[in-house]
């Protein structure tokens, strides 16, 4: 049953909306205090009234023996922040102090390219030099920064030796070396970072490397992302880029673990949620049985252990997910609340609908055919939900977790969904497509449920819009493969493109 017509979609463009609407009502939001505390407030725009300039002041270019290379500079412009930096591919946020930025960096062995720019609406300033370091190559680096202002996203090193590296011990024994999130005079900043630490010789081992999350003020998330560059200044110089959301207050997520190996064997990394656990080295596994613990978990703040569906009750659901949200494309539901329809309340609704009871009566009241078979989930399902019909988890009271009817995008993600994967090719009915706008405070996630075993993949999502624009809209995954706006094309490469993520009370594909 063909239920859009696709041709439709490049009409319409595919200028999505989806959660985030300008000049739009959004949807009601939550009453949870826990969501209300950390609710994000969108910045008002800012108008420039002509393009900035900038002046690059420091490396002025040709070599240097110094371990660190300071960045510094002019913005004609005081209120275009933050300044963005890249060094040798890894980006930088700085901050912009009056139209004046400085930061100092870890060099890398051999030439090191310096690009930094400013912007504002009315235009982009760069600049750019290379400085070449004659120093010692650097075997492991880690570079944390984030997306938000206002927030701390902590780099935690933990050695093989289990030595806790961070913040507030920035020295190891075997000597590693961590630098302080600093902007000018400031050593403890909220912002963009970044946190960085190096090894200069670093011992065999496993190194596990979290991020602990503190938000600040209204802010509610933010998009972790780390660099880890393993022999750089060398030939055999690789590098791994991770990104992770994180939503709650307080968390530690560990990023990744990187097993460092003797007589000169390359070393290995391992990327919990993005590799497959089938994949995960020896080595690393053992560490995991005897690891140190995470931040928090000494206060009770760990996530205790899930239950997960029964297989039949998890094709059941997947099946009936994926059918309500096509639906709601050709005709919406008189049951989905209009005050809860944007892309967060889709998936609420699906899944909602696939957990309940239903009979011949309800079914209709759905606006469900009759011809169309929704299997039913077992009642054991629905025990495996404490608070059941209460869905959704939306924070933790004393160390327990607390559950609303109630989430939105942010809330779905950083506890209820976990990340499957950044490749397309693992997503299942379902399924969520995660995107993310950086910089971007206020409701900046973007959901749309993925539908396979059709003639082609599908993704379906609601469009964010109020009254007569809003809309449920069906397109097929091979237009957003070729969409023309690069934001919504579903690849691991587009930085956008959080990944796939599946329900946390589904056994994980890649266990």
């Amino acid at each position: 049953m063909r239920i859009f017509n696709f041709s439709l979609v490049r009409t319409l463009g595919l200028f999505m909306l989806l959660c985030v609407t300008h000049n739009q009502a959004s949807a009601t939001p939550s009453d949870d205090p826990d969501i209300l505390a950390r609710r994000g407030q969108q910045k008002p725009p800012q108008t420039a009234s002509e393009p900035p300039t900038l002046t690059l002041d420091k490396p002025a270019g040709g070599w240097t023996s110094a371990m660190q290379i300071t960045v510094a500079g002019t913005c004609s412009d005081p209120a275009a922040d933050p300044i963005v930096v890249n060094i040798n591919g890894v980006r930088y946020y700085v901050r912009n102090a009056n139209g004046g930025f400085s930061r100092a960096f870890p060099a890398a062995k051999g030439k090191n390219s310096v690009i930094a720019e400013c912007s504002n609406s009315s235009g982009v300033a760069k600049a750019s030099t290379v400085v070449d370091a004659v120093i010692s190559p650097i075997p492991l680096k880690v570079v944390l920064t984030s997306d938000s202002d206002g927030v701390y996203t902590d780099l935690h090193i933990y050695e093989p030796d289990k030595s806790h590296v961070y913040w507030a011990d920035t020295n190891s024994d075997s000597g590693g070396i961590f630098f302080l999130n600093q902007n000018g005079d400031s050593f403890d900043q909220a912002g963009y970072g970044p946190y960085l630490y190096v090894h200069p010789a670093p011992p065999v081992g496993v190194f596990r490397i979290d991020a602990n999350y503190w938000p600040g003020g209204a802010v509610q998330h933010t998009l972790a992302n780390l660099d880890i560059i393993l022999d750089e200044g060398l030939p055999t110089e690789s590098r791994r880029q991770i990104q992770k959301p994180l939503a709650r207050p307080g968390e530690t997520k560990t990023l990744a673990y990187v097993a460092i190996q003797g007589n000169r064997q390359p070393a290995k990394i391992y990327v919990p949620g993005q590799d497959a656990e089938r994949d995960m080295p020896a080595e690393i596994r053992d560490y995991i049985s005897h690891e140190p613990k995470r931040e928090g978990e000494d206060n009770g703040e760990a996530a205790g252990e899930l239950g997960y569906l029964l297989p039949e009750d998890e094709s059941a659901l997947r099946q009936v997910v994926t059918n309500v949200a096509l639906l709601q494309a050709r005709k919406l539901s008189p049951l989905w609340e209009p005050k809860q329809r944007d892309c967060a309340g889709l998936v609420r609704f699906a899944y909602r609908t696939a957990l309940e009871q239903r009979d011949a009566k309800r079914t209709a009241k759905l606006g469900i055919p009759a011809k169309l078979n929704l299997p039913p989930l077992s009642e054991q399902a629905r025990q495996l939900l404490p608070q059941y019909p209460r869905i959704w988890q939306t924070g933790l009271d004393n160390g327990n977790p607390r559950y609303g009817h109630f989430a939105d995008a942010e809330t779905l993600i950083g506890y209820n969904f976990r990340l499957k994967s950044r490749e397309l090719a693992s997503a299942r009915s379902g399924d969520l497509l995660v995107y993310q706008k950086p910089l971007i405070n206020d409701e900046p996630y973007h959901l749309m449920l993925f539908a396979a075993g059709r003639a082609e993949n599908l993704a379906v999502y609601h469009n964010g819009a109020q009254g007569d624009e809003a809309q449920v809209r069906v397109v097929r995954v091979s237009e957003l493969l070729e969409s023309p706006d690069p934001v919504w094309i579903p690849r691991a490469e587009n930085p956008y493109f959080l990944g796939v993520y599946e329900w946390n009370r589904l056994r994980p594909q890649n266990a």
